[in-house]
């Protein structure tokens, strides 16, 4: 009898990562859908358990994540207004079993492929639903995207998606599939690149429609990294970078030029984001070990720190990545994220350099994506907290780093 519960959870672990992923995907479609969610990705910690004698494969982020599945109960015994924070703390917790569900599932070279196959696929998704379902700015913040083109892309979804969420979620993926066309085209076969090429294409394309600035910078840092580690030559690219910013600030000024790149019709230029993010720092003085509860930087600003030149209110979170998880969590919740981003780049590093030393373009490839993936991460959360726990597509996040610890386990290790 024992043999045989073995041999059910042995083929439940098989099929762990399609089943998790379809009811997490559920979930960022139906927010009611969260909690069964979390209980399915519960119930196959068990599995893992009577399949292998095991919750789960070991990490290095293991105990960051230990600290910051801690601070969810400060949280849910901080917040105010529980119905807020509940499907935040879920939303977060989807992203954690995901993170391990990759971990236990991609153990080998061919299911970490197929991973990035899928995870290609899902960029084409993000497109797919781009063209009916985000809400397109109405401003004019650059000249080179004319206005006629949002005209030509209807809003078919009741629930649309904000440019910036989109932009968020594109950005963390592009630099991963991208990586792996300049660094291994060779030992792609034609299918791999026909799919690859078309979600660059089209992902691009996107990003460049949403007009967000901070996504665009963050790309602009991942492509400066990928043509540093990818041609001998790539210094002088990134240099002549550097130099065109230099120039920039000396011909525009450097307050004008945050005004550029800041500028938003909600919250203003730069003044209106520095008041946004005072009110956050506000909060993280107050409120330091505990944070002030996930998902309530809206209502907290409105009842203790009013805004002067923002409508109170109005502005959902901190539009800082890390303000913005110091806030909800506290300063253990930032260290903790902290660790593990910290923990995704130098493992990112180490993949490369294991490619690099092995002379294989294909792990070079993976280790400059995701190295490339974290940076335009790290970039756009100066200015944008739109990976964090109040945006559907925050899962997002773990799975690559998920993918990241599985390559690392596959090729280093």
């Amino acid at each position: 009898m024992v043999l045989q519960y073995k041999k059910y959870a042995l083929f439940l672990t098989s099929v762990e990562i399609w089943l998790v992923a379809i009811v997490i995907g559920a979930s960022l479609v139906m927010t009611r859908l969260l909690p069964i969610a979390v209980g399915v990705s519960a119930f196959f910690w068990l599995v893992r358990w009577v399949a292998h004698g095991r919750l789960s494969r070991r990490t290095p982020a293991d105990w960051a994540i230990g600290l910051l599945v801690l601070m969810i109960l400060v949280t849910l015994w901080a917040t105010s207004l529980p119905d807020i924070t509940y499907p935040q703390v879920y939303r977060l917790l989807t992203g954690i079993a995901l993170y391990y569900a990759i971990i236990n599932w991609v153990t080998t070279s061919p299911r970490f492929h197929l991973m990035i196959l899928g995870l290609a696929a899902a960029g084409l998704g993000l497109v797919l639903i781009a063209a009916v379902g985000v809400e397109w700015p109405s401003e004019a913040k650059l000249p080179f995207v004319p206005e006629s083109l949002y005209s030509r892309l209807p809003q078919l979804l009741a629930d649309t998606v904000h440019p910036n969420v989109m932009a968020g979620s594109l950005v963390i993926i592009l630099p991963i599939v991208l990586a792996l066309i300049i660094f291994a085209w060779q030992e792609l076969g034609r299918i791999d690149r026909l799919l690859l090429v078309m979600a660059i294409l089209a992902m691009t394309g996107v990003l460049i429609l949403t007009k967000s600035r901070g996504a665009w910078m963050g790309f602009a840092a991942a492509l400066a990294l990928l043509a540093l580690l990818r041609w001998r030559q790539g210094w002088l690219a990134l240099s002549l970078a550097l130099l065109l910013v230099v120039v920039a600030i000396v011909m525009i000024g450097p307050q004008q030029l945050l005004q550029i790149v800041t500028a938003n019709d909600a919250i203003g230029g730069i003044q209106g984001r520095a008041e946004i993010w005072s009110r956050a720092i506000y909060m993280i003085q107050d409120f330091p070990f505990t944070g002030i509860g996930m998902g309530l930087y809206k209502e907290i600003e409105s009842v203790l720190y009013p805004f002067f030149l923002t409508v109170s209110g109005s502005v959902p979170h901190a539009h800082n990545l890390f303000l913005q998880v110091a806030v909800d969590m506290g300063i253990p919740g930032l260290v903790s994220w902290l660790a593990i981003s910290a923990l995704v780049l130098v493992i990112s590093w180490q993949i490369y350099y294991r490619g690099r030393s092995l002379n294989q373009k294909w792990i070079m490839g993976v280790g400059t994506g995701f190295l490339g993936s974290q940076i335009a991460l790290l970039v756009h959360g100066l200015t944008d907290a739109v990976t964090w726990g109040m945006v559907r597509p925050a899962p997002i996040v773990w799975a690559l780093w998920g993918l990241t610890m599985a390559a690392w386990t596959i090729y280093v290790t």
